[in-house]
């Protein structure tokens, strides 16, 4: 089975000029594939399926139907009714002409015609009962009818009420109070480099047992030549002064999360320039439990090289804020949520910045180390001046001594 990339919509951009925000002329198309787009939406078909593969929908009809949209939903349903109306109508149509024409029985007061068997199927079914149309204990077979009807129409009403209620229930639309920066930046933090985005839950009450995954997606070729078309990575990832690899998130206020750029780390060897060109993508995905419901929710993002800023930090968007009444309260400025500010950060990649920290420290050690043995030197010698000791060169020694005989 081959997989291929719905890579619909606007996929080239053009970038010129120096307004670029690495700072660097660029006059070249560039295309981006995405899996994932901003909005959570998978951009993958499945081709040349078998025949036999377009009837696996129909297998699981109720999960098809909770996935449809809601006007198909509608239609398909209407018409269950309304062919369910039809086909009693005539039965009873049926069943009372029969019955008038050769045993001259009335199996239904109040039925003339089709149109009139027809309103009959129509208030049993619906359990109105206006009570001008019933059936009389002279036809067993209009007895069975109606236990028939009757419970048919009782499935087809529980049925919807169920796939209304499953549809109505479902946490899709909670991930649209889930925001993610539009852009990812790397940037250092207490001398290390990282990569990070934010992310908050715009509701007061937060998912439970909230827990995030990213992968880091490429093309890519093992020793063996073989290909692999969607080879996913795992990122850990870690927020504020979290130490532990675990996936799990508390978004009780917007939260920075870190991805430490390492040895081990896929970004280790990759520049500011490298960012435009490599072909990527970093799959955010966020798990958690809705607290009214129950059910779990997933809210999906992704980033591409052009959407990472080489040498930024997020801006700070809490603030606390006193009242004379009350003990005051802390105010997440949202407008502000995707801002970010520059900071100095070579343009080398994350190898070439910690070698030249590393070089850094060992001249400052070094001249820090030279300074201590002069100051070591210097205090030898105040020590000796004050001690009433003058120290001579080895050649006047005998002098000295000659002298102090004398």
């Amino acid at each position: 089975m081959e997989l291929e990339l719905d890579v619909t919509g606007p996929r080239i951009r053009e970038e010129k000029g120096p307004t670029h925000r690495n700072g660097r002329a660029i006059s070249r198309k560039m295309k981006r594939r995405r899996l994932v787009d901003k909005k959570g939406r998978v951009h993958l078909n499945y081709v040349n399926v078998p025949d036999r593969g377009k009837l696996y929908y129909l297998s699981d009809q109720f999960t098809t139907l909770i996935e449809a949209r809601w006007r198909y939903v509608i239609l398909i349903f209407s018409l269950v009714f309304i062919v369910s109306w039809l086909v009693f109508g005539s039965i009873w149509w049926g069943i009372y002409s029969y019955r008038l024409k050769y045993s001259n029985i009335t199996c239904i007061e109040k039925v003339h015609s089709w149109t009139s068997a027809f309103l009959f199927s129509l208030e049993t079914q619906t359990t109105i009962g206006y009570g001008g149309r019933q059936i009389t204990p002279d036809c067993p077979e209009g007895v069975i009818c109606l236990l028939i009807q009757c419970i048919i129409g009782l499935l087809i009403s529980s049925t919807m009420l169920g796939l209304i209620f499953a549809k109505l229930s479902r946490p899709h639309r909670r991930r649209t109070t889930i925001l993610f920066s539009r852009h990812a930046v790397i940037g250092p933090r207490d001398g290390k480099l990282f990569l990070m985005f934010r992310i908050a839950d715009l509701r007061k009450k937060q998912l439970i047992e909230s827990h995030i995954r990213v992968y880091f997606i490429r093309r890519h070729k093992t020793l063996e030549g073989e290909e692999i078309g969607c080879f996913r990575q795992p990122l850990p990832f870690t927020y504020d002064n979290d130490n532990d690899d675990d996936e799990k998130v508390f978004l009780f206020a917007p939260v920075v999360l870190l991805h430490e750029i390492n040895e081990d780390s896929p970004f280790f060897d990759y520049s500011a320039d490298d960012l435009l060109f490599a072909d990527f993508e970093i799959v955010v995905l966020l798990e958690g439990i809705v607290e009214p419901t129950g059910m779990t929710m997933q809210a999906r993002t992704s980033y591409v090289g052009e959407e990472i800023h080489w040498g930024h930090l997020f801006v700070d968007i809490m603030s606390y804020k006193d009242t004379s009444i009350g003990d005051g309260h802390f105010s997440v400025d949202i407008s502000r949520f995707h801002e970010t500010f520059k900071v100095h950060l070579p343009r080398g990649s994350a190898r070439e910045f910690y070698k030249a920290r590393r070089d850094r420290n060992g001249r400052a050690n070094e001249q820090e180390n030279s300074q201590q043995q002069e100051m070591e030197e210097n205090i030898d010698l105040t020590d000796a001046s004050h001690s009433g000791i003058s120290l001579v060169p080895n050649g006047d020694v005998g002098k000295q001594a000659a002298v102090t005989k004398l």
